[in-house]
């Protein structure tokens, strides 16, 4: 699997991994296509593409993460095409970005009963090293007109504390609408 960061909207693989963005994550836990494109300028984010061996078959998914340069990094979007999961593409991505050899959080959805799919993410981050930590979380609304949502942050190696995690929810507030 190829890996290479996109940095501009013209990227021949950008138009898909939107595709894949919109398709996965509900529209009070992403940003719209405008903001995501005009936050791939910042240098802080780190938009990652997955691909086979032909760049022109499209992506598998896509990984986004902020370094803010306090010695940890935020995934914040992270999403496989539903043709590719299940083939371990998403451990192969974590891989590699566990390989940059930072602590890493990340945000998940709070496992809901009747949503299977809830409880399989929280499971596939604990396989692959992430723990889920005590503190309460509410991401920040991503639209004027949308709530901001409870979720559960997990982090990788180690549980961060709480001086990390307050560092953290400023950073993200820094990044927000």
């Amino acid at each position: 699997m190829n890996i290479r960061r996109i940095v501009t909207p013209s990227d021949p693989l950008y138009a898909d991994c939107v595709r894949i963005y919109e398709n996965s994550f509900p529209y009070a836990e992403r940003r719209d296509t405008a903001g995501m494109t005009e936050y791939l300028k910042d240098d802080r984010l780190h938009f990652l593409a997955f691909y086979g061996d032909r760049e022109e078959d499209g992506p598998y998914g896509f990984f986004t993460f902020w370094d803010f340069g306090h010695g940890y990094l935020y995934g914040e979007h992270f999403a496989v095409d539903p043709s590719r999961r299940g083939g371990g593409t998403g451990t192969a991505v974590l891989d590699y970005i566990k390989g940059l050899g930072r602590p890493m959080l990340l945000e998940i959805e709070l496992p809901v009963e009747d949503d299977e799919m809830t409880f399989r993410r929280k499971l596939f981050y604990e396989r692959n090293g992430f723990i889920l930590n005590p503190w309460r979380h509410v991401q920040p609304a991503y639209h004027d007109d949308s709530v901001p949502v409870e979720m559960h942050i997990m982090s990788w190696p180690y549980v961060f504390s709480k001086e990390e995690y307050e560092t953290f929810r400023a950073d993200q507030a820094g990044i927000m609408p």
